[in-house]
Formats: C-alpha cells, sequence, structure tokens
C-alpha cells in the first residue's frame, strides 16, 4: 500500500466526492407499444418534454407504412440494395439475388409458392432468411434437398481441386 494512501477513497482525490446522479428504474421487461406484448427493448427516458409522445398504436402503424420508412428497413446491410425497390445482388449472401420475395427455395420454385423475406432475421444474420411452406410431397422435397447437398459438394469438390492445381 503506498504511503499516505486512504484505503476507503475509492479513486478520489481530496476534495472530489462522488456525485448521486438520479436514476429511474424501469421494469426488466414492460409493454412493447409497437408489438403489444413483452418483449425485450432498450429504455430510454425523454426529460422535461412531450415532443414525439402521445402517439397512438395506428399512428405509429401508419408511420411504419410510408414508403421511406419501407426503404429504409428494406435495404441490404451489406450491399446496400434497396428489396423494397425490387433491387438486390446476386453475389450479396444477405440478399441472396432476391428482394422481398423469391420462389421456394426446397424445390427452386416447382411448386408454384412464393416465400417471403424475414427482414428481421436477414438483417441479423446478414444472410437471406424466407418464410413459406413448399407444396411438393415430403419425399419429392427430401429428392431436391438430396439433389442440392451434392451439387453443392461435388462444387466444392471441384473448387478444392482447382485451388490444390494452382498452389
Amino acid at each position: 500500500m503506498m504511503e499516505g494512501a486512504n484505503t476507503d477513497d475509492e479513486g478520489f482525490t481530496d476534495g472530489d466526492s462522488p456525485e448521486d446522479v438520479p436514476m429511474e428504474n424501469v421494469p426488466d421487461t414492460a409493454e412493447d407499444d409497437v408489438l403489444n406484448d413483452k418483449s425485450a427493448s432498450v429504455y430510454y427516458t425523454v426529460q422535461n418534454t412531450t415532443e414525439g409522445t402521445n402517439y397512438s398504436k395506428q399512428e405509429v402503424e401508419q408511420m411504419m407504412k410510408i414508403d421511406s420508412y419501407q426503404r429504409k428497413i428494406d435495404t441490404c446491410h451489406l450491399c446496400g440494395e434497396c428489396w423494397y425497390d425490387s433491387k438486390c445482388s446476386a453475389a450479396c449472401r444477405e440478399c441472396e439475388g432476391f428482394p422481398m420475395t423469391r420462389p421456394c427455395p426446397v424445390c427452386n420454385g416447382q411448386c408454384n409458392e412464393t416465400w417471403t423475406r424475414n427482414v428481421k432475421l436477414s438483417h441479423s444474420y446478414h444472410e437471406a432468411h424466407w418464410e413459406g411452406t413448399c407444396k411438393l410431397p415430403p419425399e419429392m422435397q427430401q429428392a431436391f434437398m438430396i439433389r442440392k447437398f451434392m451439387d453443392s459438394s461435388e462444387e466444392t469438390l471441384t473448387e478444392s481441386m482447382q485451388d490444390l492445381s494452382t498452389t
């Protein structure tokens, strides 16, 4: 221990003291105004102002339907293409070559079903996530899945052999 150091000074120099900062206790979960259910959210309080408050659920839902809002939300985080405007990149794994909808990825559209992008998951994982159901019988779906796996394995093997031959 240093000479002259006080064991209970908690790092403050002479004359300094910790200031009490008033903080508001907020419950861990609360009713979410937009989703209308319990969810983990970031909470903050606005000090002494009423600006931006008192919007009804219907008003918020209307604002979320505005084109400019949709363009901002429905834009790829990796390449910047706007899915809302039907733009995408085939080389980008978050776009995966499709904007907001695509043919069934299980059977490559053979079942004529259209799948919809899950924007939240696509952004969260930085890879395309789709919601839908293939209408083909399970055994046909399985055949497509096996074929996809075999094709990708063959392609990977070919690429690996090319890499070996160039090194």
